[in-house]
């Protein structure tokens, strides 16, 4: 493989499949295709700097999923040259607690049918079911008359097409070709040794910052996905960023 930044569209999804494989330990081919892939946005950072309530994302357009989102309290890594996270709130998941709002009982029905939680707790809404639902039940959240806490965002999906591929393409950081990757200098034997069979020596640098098992920056939970294998295969892939301020989950939603 090569770094150049001509490479073409076919032997950069190439590269990427290959070094996604070295990083997972797993071919990607050993995931159901079909499968729906998201990547996640969640954590104690979405509290403290009072994202998970910013009335932004309750947008008609947002919510719907005809705008993308972002917030400059959203990234990765704090280093230039890594691109804009960009979240579909259509597809990101909200918590409700209807305790002391007067809501209609219809809409209240409803909300628990749209519940994807699949537990006895609060409901989590996907935005488009609860876009869908505030417009039939004219219900709008942003309203001063509600209680506080009527509703959060509870998982932000970094928006993607779905696929595994481009999935771990946006939890990595990297955009649309070569020119977008940011290189890492050296870092432990362990860290270079998960990582050297990465044929792209431009990914091989880049994803350095993202196969770290003891960083305090992103540290990548290699050990733990792995020995999991068998039991739950739905997280993919996750980082926990700023020692346990946020976490970057790649799961398969879907198949």
């Amino acid at each position: 493989m090569t770094s150049n930044p001509s490479t073409s569209g076919d032997d950069w999804e190439s590269s990427l499949t290959q070094a996604f494989g070295v990083l997972l330990d797993r071919p990607l081919s050993d995931f159901p295709p079909d499968a729906d892939y998201a990547v996640y946005y969640s954590g104690n950072w979405l509290h403290e700097t009072e994202v998970y309530r910013d009335p932004a994302w309750l947008a008609e357009a947002v919510l719907t999923g005809r705008e993308t989102i972002t917030s400059e309290n959203l990234m990765l890594l704090d280093e230039v040259g890594y691109p804009e996270l960009r979240f579909d709130a259509s597809r990101s998941l909200f918590e409700i607690d209807p305790s002391g709002a007067n809501f209609p009982a219809a809409f209240l029905t409803d909300l628990v049918a749209a519940d994807r939680a699949a537990v006895d707790d609060l409901p989590y809404v996907l935005g488009a079911d609860l876009a869908r639902l505030t417009a039939r039940h004219g219900v709008d959240l942003t309203s001063p008359e509600l209680p506080a806490g009527v509703w959060c965002l509870a998982k932000a999906r970094i928006n993607s097409n779905g696929t595994l591929l481009d999935a771990l393409r946006v939890a990595t950081g990297i955009g649309d070709g070569p020119h977008s990757l940011v290189p890492c200098k050296p870092r432990d034997a362990e860290t270079e040794a998960a990582i050297a069979a990465v044929e792209h020596a431009g990914l091989r640098a880049h994803l350095r910052a993202f196969c770290d098992s003891s960083s305090h920056d992103l540290r990548f939970f290699y050990d733990d996905i792995r020995d999991s294998r068998g039991e739950d295969d739905r997280v993919v892939a996750e980082w926990e960023g700023a020692v346990d301020q946020f976490e970057i989950t790649v799961e398969q939603i879907g198949r």
